[in-house]
Formats: C-alpha cells, sequence, structure tokens
C-alpha cells in the first residue's frame, strides 16, 4: 500500500539531505532479505527502485505478509527509531531493488533539525499502518457476513473458530506495533516541549461535537485574535486558555511542528481505538459457536459514544454531529457491543442524509437517564423510516 502523506516536496528535501550520497546505495537481489525479523538494525532504507514486502512469522513458523513498500518509501523505520534497534519483521526483495540507507550513529544534521525533518516520514509509516486496518477491518466485515448466512450454528462455530484465529493474529499484531510507534514517538519527544499537548492529544483525541467546536472556536478567535484555522485546530485539540497562551510564544516554525505532532497523536489514538474494536469484533465471531469468555468492565455511555464517532469519522464528514446530555455512572458492561450499536446507527442516519440532502445535515446524539435507566437518541435530518419498513424492523434479520 502507498502512503499518501510524505508529499513530493517533504520527500525530495529528505532525500537530498540523507540519501544522495551513491556510497550509501546498496543493491539487493530478487529473494534476498534486507531485514530479519528480531535481528539489530540501525539503519533506515528509502527505496530508490524496486519493492520489498514485510513478513511476520507466526506461532506455526509460517511467515504471513503484512506490508509491501514500493520506489520512495521507508523501511526500517521502527528498529531505526526505537531504543532497542531490533527489526520486528523480515523485509524481502520482491525484485531486483536498490535502496539509499542512512546509519543512526552518522546524522549529517543536528537532532532536533533530524526530528523536524523526519516528522513527515514517520506520519507516513503510521498512516499506512492505518491503511492496513482499514482493509482488514473490510475483510472482517466481508467474513462476517458470510458467517451469518450459514445454516447450522455448529457449522458457524467451526467456520468463526478459524476465521478469529487468522485475523486474530493480523489484529494483534496491528495493536501492539501502534502501541510500539506511540512508545517511540513519546520517547523521541522526551526532553522537547512537545511531549505534553503529544500526551494529552494522544489521551483526550478531538472533540467529536461540532457545537462545541464552533463555540470553542468563536472564544479564541474573539480573545487571542487567531486566524480561523488556527483557532479550529486549537478549539479541537480541547486546550484550555491558559495552554493556549503559552503557544502563542512560539514561532511559526514551531507551531508547525506542533500542529504535525497533534495530527500524529490523533492517528495513533484513531489506530488504537481501531484496533481494539476489530479485536472485539474477532472476539463475538469466535464466540458465535461458543460461550463467550470475556468479562464485563466497568463503562459510561459517553466513553462508548466517543469511540464510535472516531471509528465514524469518514461518514460523518460535511455532516454536524452534536451530542447532548451526558452521565458519569459507570456500568459493567461489554463495550465494544455499545460501540457497533452506535456505529451501525450513525451509519443509518448518514445513509439517510446522503439520500435526503439536507442544507445543513445534522445527527444529533442525546443521553439521558431516569433513575432506571439510560437512554441514547441518535436523530438525523434525513429521509426518515418508511411505513412499511418501520413495521419489520424488530424482525430477526430484517435490518
Amino acid at each position: 500500500m502507498k502512503s499518501r502523506l510524505v508529499v513530493p516536496e517533504d520527500l525530495e528535501e529528505v532525500r537530498r539531505k540523507y540519501f544522495a550520497d551513491s556510497a550509501r546505495f546498496q543493491n539487493v537481489k530478487e529473494g534476498e532479505m534486507l531485514l530479519t525479523e528480531g535481528e539489530y538494525n540501525d539503519r533506515l532504507y528509502l527505496i530508490l527502485e524496486g519493492a520489498f514486502t514485510g513478513y511476520l512469522r507466526d506461532e506455526q513458523g509460517n511467515n504471513f505478509e503484512v506490508f509491501r513498500s514500493r520506489e520512495n518509501m521507508f523501511v526500517g523505520v521502527y528498529s531505526f527509531f526505537s531504543n532497542q534497534h531490533l527489526s520486528y519483521m523480515s523485509i524481502v526483495a520482491d525484485q531486483d531493488s536498490r535502496v539509499a540507507y542512512l546509519d543512526r550513529d552518522e546524522l549529517p544534521t543536528s537532532p532536533d533539525q533530524f526530528a523536524l525533518d523526519f516528522l513527515p516520514v514517520l506520519i507516513s509509516e503510521i498512516y499506512s499502518r492505518q491503511l492496513l486496518t482499514q482493509q482488514l477491518n473490510a475483510e472482517r466485515h466481508r467474513a462476517m457476513k458470510k458467517l451469518a448466512e450459514a445454516e447450522k450454528m455448529a457449522t458457524l462455530g467451526q467456520l468463526a473458530a478459524g476465521l478469529a484465529h487468522e485475523l486474530n493474529n493480523a489484529v494483534g499484531i496491528l495493536e501492539s506495533n501502534t502501541q510500539r510507534l506511540t512508545e517511540t514517538m513519546d520517547s523521541y519527544l522526551q526532553d522537547r516541549k512537545w511531549q505534553p499537548i503529544f500526551r494529552k492529544t494522544l489521551e483526550q483525541g478531538w472533540e467529536s461535537d461540532t457545537r462545541a467546536i464552533r463555540a470553542r472556536r468563536d472564544h479564541l478567535e474573539g480573545k487571542f485574535d487567531l486566524p480561523l484555522k488556527a483557532a479550529k485546530q486549537l478549539a479541537r485539540i480541547n486546550l484550555d486558555d491558559a495552554e493556549v497562551q503559552e503557544l502563542l510564544r512560539l514561532s511559526d516554525r514551531e507551531l508547525e511542528a506542533m500542529e504535525t505532532i497533534t495530527n500524529v497523536a490523533i492517528v495513533l489514538r484513531d489506530m488504537k481505538i481501531a484496533a481494539r474494536h476489530a479485536a472485539h469484533v474477532v472476539r463475538s465471531v469466535r464466540d458465535l459457536g461458543s460461550t463467550p469468555a470475556a468479562e464485563p468492565v466497568a463503562i459510561t455511555l459517553r466513553q462508548t459514544i466517543d469511540e464510535a464517532l472516531t471509528l465514524t469519522k469518514k461518514v460523518t464528514q460535511g455532516i454536524s454531529v452534536t451530542v447532548e446530555g451526558t452521565t458519569d455512572a459507570a456500568m459493567m458492561a461489554h463495550p465494544g457491543d455499545f460501540v457497533q450499536v452506535w456505529i451501525n446507527l450513525i451509519k443509518n442516519a448518514c445513509e439517510a442524509i446522503n439520500l435526503a440532502k439536507p442544507t445543513r445535515p445534522t445527527v444529533h446524539i442525546y443521553i439521558s437517564e431516569t433513575p432506571h435507566h439510560y437512554l441514547v437518541a441518535v436523530t438525523d435530518n434525513g429521509t426518515g423510516i418508511s411505513d412499511d419498513v418501520m413495521k419489520k424492523i424488530f424482525e430477526p434479520s430484517f435490518t
């Protein structure tokens, strides 16, 4: 899969500064291994010509494909930037290829300049894994559809167990690699001024309520005389006024670096949520033919709604999403089950809006509670539900 985040200007600058020395070019024959899983590596490679595939070995000793890299893409990113410098996968040339490499101990610039130059590289690596997560989720949905059509629960259970085993390996790798990348980035920012904002963004994410974003944006515009774009970015990060005041002392270059770092934190947070949800769905598939093994955990409704909104960012683009009311009371439940329900309701609302094409597309989520119940209502200004469909909504398998 091809990264979309390292733009040509960024890549040309990095290539000129760090990968122009022909003495550091290396030819790799088809089938030759560039990196070996678990072995030491302190080089970062840029593919000049050819292609490579990354493989991981499962418990049975079999190799399975994790990603493919082409011309102008980087390999060895994790082992190069991590503290241990161990390659977490084997990388093999798909054809006769040529790479340029950079040794960690022979950087041609200062560490701070190197960090700024290579932030786009880290983002690109993270983004490629996010694309892989999306592909796995698509495969999961297709697999679940096939399983739902099985006639007998026994057969369905056997199929589910096998499928869950295969998907669980891939999802587990994505989950652990996301954690590794998060720790690497946090370590990389250690003792730098951006680490606190990176951690805060990683923990809180972006504000999902568009109405709250607008209100906060207007406040920041008025109080600090900020441009619209900057005010909106800061409003989404949920910084308080004191933190915003500190940021205004930074140079334009430092502000650009801060924006990049917050975007990295958001991508990592989204990947973590997506991987956790994928793992939940895999467990659900596995449990179709058996007794669920997962124990309920303490959750709040707002937490599960926020996760659902994170996972439906793409389908809610261009739609005003507001969340009204909340409850801090915790309940014991399986959070993934709630998230799946909210995802389906939000997607249904967006589909109805796309059909109706209202002037101001809106999805409103309302949370309330009584002494004995919680209420979550998802409403939209789309086409609504026809009378003939309304009668069948609660029929088994209809929806």
